[in-house]
């Protein structure tokens, strides 16, 4: 399935060499995966206070689309790219609706592009590190949505 034709010199039986597509880096998969949970509490509590169900459900399973793709690192770094831009879009333009919520998704997705060590050593520290920081202050948001949840 994740397999590519190569053309090129043939195997024995004269048939066609296949390689594996390469995986996305599991810094990679965890930042995406961050991208994805870190909304969930926020965008409960916004359905619970009467925003408009559209504007905040339908980002939300957008984001979960690089985590599926996490088995081909060129599929999933276009589906962050591609993503990070249209809910920075989205987050603009629904500003007054409260998907103002997805920004930090959107950047952590953009980090998620270059958190590759294998492929670029030095910047995906620095990337990893910048996701980080970008995900403790909605994080703590995050957690306070679901206490109050929880509580109340």
């Amino acid at each position: 399935m994740a397999g590519i034709v190569s053309p090129g010199r043939g195997v024995a039986g004269g048939g066609v060499a296949m390689r594996r597509a390469r995986a996305a880096h599991p810094w990679q998969q965890r930042i995406a995966l961050a991208a994805l949970i870190l909304p969930v509490p926020l965008v409960v509590e916004a359905l619970k206070a009467g925003l408009s169900p559209f504007v905040l459900t339908a980002p939300l399973l957008l984001l979960a689309g690089p985590p599926a793709l996490r088995a081909n690192r060129a599929w999933f770094m276009t589906s962050c790219v591609v993503l990070a831009v249209l809910l920075s879009g989205w987050a603009l333009f629904g500003l007054l609706e409260g998907a103002w919520i997805f920004t930090p998704s959107a950047l952590l997705l953009l980090c998620a592009n270059f958190a590759d060590p294998r492929a670029y050593a030095t910047p995906a520290a620095v990337f990893a590190f910048a996701a980080v920081v970008i995900a403790v202050l909605p994080a703590v948001g995050s957690l306070a949505a679901a206490v109050h949840l929880l509580g109340g």
